[in-house]
């Protein structure tokens, strides 16, 4: 049996529930509402994929330390430790490679999701060699895994440069979920909080949102033309019109798609920067940067949607668009 195997039988014994992972992201069709058993993991024995997924569920929760700053995580630590010394004393510590760092514990009353702002140090932020710090909360309200074991990274040769592993000793594997603290909501929200106030005295600069001409904030683009192309990730380059065929067609699966953010900004081109989804205004995609999701130019709703795409379909007129 491989070493990994006894880490996520040991996790599923303790009250977690393991994910078979390629680097950070689970491979099992429909994992969020799918609950592992011992002879499901004793299977991945043979898979060649060794990383090792945690999903979020029940009464878990994690604060997200996605902060390149070493300076800037310890100084969070500390404040978070002064006010709830349990997440420290109880909870699980896992590192990612650099100084990065997630903080399991639970929680009194599950959640979505909690955030910071989004902060750099610079003068551009949207240059893509300058790091991004921001703090998230999950809970299990929202669909949500964690890598917590084997590789995170890999070189273009396929050599291993970083890992997920926990400090201390103290692991999904060797910690009993019962032993976790539980911290009340009002924590993580404190944790965004907190580092809002330290990037601020950092002197660092918040990425700011996009605004409309009245000055209101404007989290919703609806600029997408049919025609406009999309770099996903996983399928190469579509247009939204073919892109909202996927992506609807698709829409029960759990499986994240992504995309570049080139379509409206040509420095934004790594292809996991944008999250593809499909909501009320139909095809959306989420630019985590800035917050911001963009929509066709037609506000029609997905409803209406899914009704014109029905016509087009009977619709033997070939020039018939939507």
């Amino acid at each position: 049996m491989q070493v990994r195997t006894t880490f996520r039988l040991a996790m599923l014994k303790n009250g977690f529930q393991p994910l078979l992972n390629h680097c950070k992201r689970p491979i099992e069709k429909g994992w969020p509402k799918h609950t592992v058993d011992e002879a499901e993991v004793l299977s991945w024995d043979r898979s060649a994929l060794a990383s090792t997924g945690m999903k979020i569920d029940g009464d878990l929760a994690v604060i997200d330390a996605d902060v390149k700053d070493a300076d800037l995580v310890g100084t969070l630590a500390s404040a978070l430790d002064a006010r709830f010394p349990e997440l420290f004393a109880r909870g699980l510590v896992r590192h990612a490679g650099g100084p990065k760092e997630a903080w399991f514990a639970r929680v009194d009353a599950p959640f979505q999701r909690l955030a910071s702002r989004r902060w750099y140090r610079g003068k551009d932020p949207d240059d893509p060699a300058v790091p991004k710090h921001l703090v998230e909360c999950f809970g299990s309200l929202g669909t949500r895994q964690f890598a917590v074991d084997g590789p995170h990274a890999r070189n273009q040769a396929g050599e291993i440069v970083d890992v997920y592993q926990f400090a201390g000793g103290a692991s999904p594997a060797t910690t009993p979920r019962a032993n976790l603290p539980v911290l009340p909501k009002a924590a993580y929200a404190a944790a965004c909080d907190l580092f809002d106030t330290i990037a601020a005295a950092a002197g660092l600069v918040a990425v700011k949102e996009v605004r409309n001409g009245r000055g209101e904030s404007a989290l919703k683009c609806f600029e997408l033309e049919p025609d406009t192309e999309i770099e996903t990730q996983d399928h190469g380059t579509m247009t939204v019109a073919e892109l909202e065929r996927l992506v609807r067609a698709r829409r029960n699966d759990t499986a994240t798609m992504r995309c570049s953010g080139s379509f409206h900004d040509p420095t934004r081109k790594r292809t996991d920067s944008h999250l593809i989804n499909w909501g009320r205004y139909g095809l959306g995609i989420y630019d985590t940067m800035t917050e911001t999701t963009w929509h066709r130019r037609s506000r029609a709703s997905s409803e209406r949607f899914e009704f014109l795409s029905q016509l087009q379909a009977r619709n033997p007129f070939d020039g018939y668009q939507l």
